[in-house]
């Protein structure tokens, strides 16, 4: 039972720890794109961060539970975390990003949510949140051994 609420934890940290990943890298996609300082500062502290919070917080911090629950009950029967951490975020990245997301908010041709269900996107995306709440789990269960 540890293990899961561990899990739980480390699925919340690693979603939050992706938002600022995700966060940093579309700062710099804004910038290579619109090559303007200015612009690329108000996108930043405005419509960037606004996204992220009502678009991808909540699926993110679904993915982020559901792969934390998936690697606490595999680390009962394997010690290859990283590579369920990296299956299980993919496969929940995809479900959600690809699946429910543009069910729920509906996608017109090059809005942001038509951009993160693509589906490479949502690999990736679970891919990074699967392998570092993985990391936190392996952490924590090799600290208590």
């Amino acid at each position: 039972m540890a293990k899961i609420f561990t899990g739980i934890a480390a699925g919340l940290v690693s979603a939050i720890l992706t938002l600022i990943v995700v966060y940093v890298v579309g700062i710099v996609a804004i910038a290579v794109s619109t090559r303007e300082f200015f612009a690329t500062v108000l996108a930043s502290v405005t419509v960037w961060p606004l996204m992220l919070l009502f678009v991808l917080l909540i699926p993110t911090l679904v993915v982020g539970v559901l792969v934390g629950v998936a690697i606490a009950f595999a680390a009962r029967v394997s010690s290859r975390l990283y590579i369920i951490g990296a299956l299980a975020g993919v496969l929940f990245g995809m479900g959600l990003l690809s699946g429910v997301v543009p069910l729920i908010f509906g996608s017109a041709n090059g809005d942001f949510t038509s951009i993160i269900s693509r589906p490479v996107l949502s690999a990736a995306y679970g891919l990074v949140l699967g392998v570092i709440s993985a990391r936190i789990v392996k952490l924590n269960v090799t600290s208590r051994e």
